[in-house]
């Protein structure tokens, strides 16, 4: 008596092959800049195809978030180098956009998304030059006295404060220093948990990118433009020229590409507060 195979009929394979090939033909071409980023690319073909992210999702069987992570291109919201590039191709394809090439783009761009357990400098494409020991020792020097004094006279770039000021009862004062400037307002984040937090300028530069403890703050920038990203958006509270705004996302969710200048303080009611 014959036994059923367990290999898949070739008629069929051979069919679902040619369905795909046709279904690929018929794709409508998609118009791309060559010189806008990996990410943006992506979500120029998805936009001109006429696709949401849910719908892409749906096909070929990758989470929501992760794609929305490529088109951010923040990998540390993707599960591992290997899987990140193996989605991209996935991707790629179903938008009718050259894999090799997206993905060999995405790998050069993608250096500003990198966990790094030193802390980011303003550009972090740029690479020193080789100097001298001594000239090398000078250059820190000079650096440092310099931020100080900077530091002294303004208040516009972020910083981390890992002890912040407390108030009675040793619960921590948010924007205890920086509220009293009058005009200016002053955002913050702080930590409930330990959790990273990166935060992006207008261009896409990182400025923070490092894991947090519980009770630091952070302050950026919050001029127009700036954007906060986080694994877990439960694990950040927001205050507003010391007022509370909330959490920075749902608890245990990520957060991709939050807007600070768009951070509100909330009344009593729970509700944000809207400028006048």
């Amino acid at each position: 008596m014959l036994q059923p195979s367990n290999n898949p009929n070739p008629v069929e394979t051979d069919a679902s092959e040619a369905r795909a090939q046709r279904a690929q033909a018929a794709r409508p071409s998609v118009s791309l800049d060559p010189t806008w980023r990996a990410g943006r690319k992506l979500t120029e073909a998805r936009q001109q195809l006429g696709l949401s992210i849910e719908e892409v999702a749906d096909r070929i069987r990758v989470r929501r978030e992760f794609l929305e992570a490529l088109e951010q291109m923040n990998v540390k919201l993707l599960p591992g180098r290997a899987y990140a590039l193996a989605f991209l191709r996935s991707y790629a394809r179903e938008l009718g956009i050259d894999e090799n090439a997206i993905v060999d783009q995405f790998q050069d761009e993608c250096a500003l998304s990198r966990e790094d357990p030193k802390a980011q400098i303003r550009n972090p494409a740029s690479k020193p030059r080789r100097e001298r020991p001594w000239m090398i020792a000078a250059a820190f020097v000079l650096v440092a006295v310099g931020l100080v004094g900077w530091r002294a006279l303004t208040l516009d770039q972020p910083e981390v404060v890992t002890e912040a000021a407390t108030g009675p009862g040793g619960v921590a004062a948010p924007a205890a220093i920086a509220s009293t400037e009058v005009g200016r307002r002053v955002v913050e984040i702080r930590a409930v948990s330990e959790a990273w937090l990166e935060a992006r300028g207008p261009d896409g530069t990182v400025f923070l990118s490092r894991t947090l403890q519980p009770g630091d703050v952070y302050r950026p920038d919050a001029s127009a433009g700036w954007t906060l990203h986080a694994r877990d958006g439960g694990a950040f509270e927001l205050f507003v020229d010391g007022q509370s705004a909330g959490l920075l996302g749902t608890a245990g969710m990520p957060v991709l590409g939050r807007a600070i200048d768009g951070i509100e303080p909330l009344n009593q009611a729970g509700e944000p507060v809207t400028r006048s």
